[in-house]
């Protein structure tokens, strides 16, 4: 356990750079501000925004004059996370620390060709040891996917990047943002991928666990926590929990990002997940990326004053 040092903010704004969802005519509300699809709009009338099986957020804190921009995850494809950065008005050279969120293709592919654009120099990369290990999943029926991140995150341009190999809590951004580092797995349901694998020494093992998750931790002023997830492989009940306990504050004011509730294996601890969350009692919530149809529809129908509708676009603003 770290020493509490996490600042609560004035402000927060998480924009959802890539996700897997997007919906032009979705409406803004108070806390979330939707892209204007006037304003985006093609000359065949279509947003230019693009949506793929990948996650990548922009965490923008401000306390008193300070103003710190963090991105998590870098999505699945060079094209989609620079493309919607660019329709998004968001300057890559903005950014002042990189985060992993874990290992997976599907958060760390886009990441070569972000550093490539980057013109900073010597810009955090914080990422768990296990988040640059060959990762794949063995179905049942023997059919193999690979999910390792690219090769070339080995070899990053030093003179742009520091990388900072961790397992523990690490605070960036003036200690207005706590990255979690490894999340204990506390909760009886929360069990892992039983067909994950990770390739240690040239053997792959089996690894449910994939204990290189972890989550961005933002305390608004008077609110509560924010919580950004790539894909919450630890669970969210766990990933919660721990936010937490790493902070000393209970209330929980919105929970962003993926809650990796999707496929047979996830879905029959949905309801487990919903009572316990029921119980910390978010004020928000915006599953997306691998949360899953099913999930996010039961949370929308068990939790509908907290339920907000993901999409590629969205900012969420919470002041304090």
């Amino acid at each position: 356990m770290v020493q509490n040092q996490l600042i609560a903010v004035d402000e927060v704004k998480v924009t959802i750079i890539m996700d897997n969802t997007i919906d032009v005519f979705t409406a803004s509300e108070e806390h979330v501000h939707r892209f204007d699809s006037c304003e985006l709009q093609t000359e065949d009338g279509f947003s230019p925004l693009i949506a793929e099986h990948g996650f990548s957020a922009l965490v923008q804190m401000k306390s008193g004059d300070k103003q710190k921009t963090v991105l998590l995850d870098a999505g699945v494809s060079p094209e989609g996370i620079l493309h919607n950065m660019g329709t998004l008005g968001i300057q890559i050279n903005d950014v002042q620390a990189i985060v992993l969120s874990h290992g997976h293709a599907d958060h760390t592919l886009g990441l070569p060709a972000l550093i490539e654009k980057l013109e900073s120099q010597n810009v955090p990369l914080i990422a768990h040891p296990d988040a640059f290990l060959e990762r794949k999943v063995i179905y049942l029926n023997g059919r193999e996917m690979n999910f390792s991140p690219p090769q070339e995150i080995n070899a990053l341009d030093p003179k742009k990047i520091t990388l900072m190999k961790k397992s523990d809590s690490t605070y960036l951004a003036d200690n207005m943002l706590l990255v979690s580092g490894e999340i204990p797995r506390i909760t009886s349901f929360e069990t892992g991928f039983p067909y994950h694998y990770t390739k240690r020494k040239e053997r792959w093992e089996n690894d449910p666990i994939i204990r290189d998750d972890q989550c961005l931790i933002v305390h608004v002023r008077g609110k509560g926590l924010v919580i950004i997830t790539g894909c919450g492989h630890s669970g969210m009940i766990n990933t919660i929990r721990y936010a937490q306990a790493l902070t000393e504050v209970e209330p929980i004011l919105a929970v962003v990002g993926g809650f990796h509730l999707t496929g047979k294996v996830f879905e029959k601890i949905i309801p487990d997940t919903i009572s316990e969350l029921q119980k910390i009692n978010p004020t928000y919530l915006m599953p997306g990326h691998c949360t899953g149809w099913t999930a996010i529809g039961q949370i929308s129908h068990h939790m509908p004053e907290a339920f907000i509708p993901n999409n590629v676009g969205t900012t969420l603003v919470f002041k304090a």
